[in-house]
Parts: C-alpha cells; sequence; structure tokens
C-alpha cells in the first residue's frame, strides 16, 4: 500500500508539474503582451494553473480519488463520525495541503504507519478499492 500512495502521489506530482510547464511556456506568452504588469501576468498564470490542474481532477475528485489514486485503485474515505461522505471540496483541501506544504511535516510520518497531516487536518485516509 505505501508503494502505491507514492506513486499515486508521484503521478499527481507530474500531472503539476506538467500543468505549469504548459501555462507557463504556451500559455502565459499569448496574453503577455495584452498585460502591461509582469507581476499581474504571473498572477494569472498563477490562477490558470490552478483552474487548468483542478479542472483535470475534478471528475475523479468526484469519486473520492484523484489521478494518481484512480490508476493505483486507491480512494479517500472519511474518518468523521459524523461525516460519512468526503466532499470534494475536502478532497480539494487535501491535495492543497498535500502538495503545497511541506512534505517534511505532512508526509513524513506515513513511512512511520502513521497518518500524515494533510489526513488528519481533513478527517480522511486512503483505502484500497478492491
Amino acid at each position: 500500500m505505501m508503494f502505491k500512495r507514492i506513486c499515486a502521489q508521484l503521478i499527481d506530482f507530474v500531472m503539476g508539474i506538467i500543468t505549469i510547464y504548459l501555462i507557463f511556456v504556451f500559455v502565459l506568452p499569448l496574453y503577455s503582451h495584452l498585460v502591461p504588469n509582469d507581476f499581474a501576468a504571473v498572477c494569472i498564470a498563477i490562477v490558470l494553473m490552478g483552474a487548468l490542474y483542478f479542472g483535470l481532477q475534478y471528475p475523479f475528485m468526484q469519486n473520492h480519488q484523484t489521478l494518481g489514486k484512480a490508476f493505483f485503485h486507491l480512494a479517500i474515505v472519511s474518518t468523521d463520525p459524523y461525516r460519512k461522505d468526503v466532499s470534494v471540496a475536502v478532497i480539494i483541501q487535501r491535495e492543497i495541503l498535500c502538495k503545497v506544504m511541506s512534505c517534511f511535516f505532512i508526509c513524513v510520518p506515513l513511512f512511520f504507519g502513521k497518518a500524515g497531516g494533510h489526513e488528519e487536518s481533513t478527517h480522511t485516509k486512503l483505502v484500497q478499492l478492491s
């Protein structure tokens, strides 16, 4: 299960890198001459990057997965006794916490068999689909 979790995370990470590459290499040059300020152009690129990444992930998130987790037949389930269903907003929060925050504090506990920070804060865990 640990190997599948790491590989699923790598697939999602590579998809994020490809999204960054596509936006900054192909899309940003198309509109950068229309925006007079470089800072504004980069801010628009970051918004587009997030929209593209989560737009591609959204169909998988409706099934309690991400692209990487779907590839390895993993699903995100709730550990909260009051909330049985995991909404897309919770999965997005989980993804942002895992990707943006430091992996040292969030992901290292996974290697010791404990829940990561992104799982603890969203009251979720990853399970193998049968």
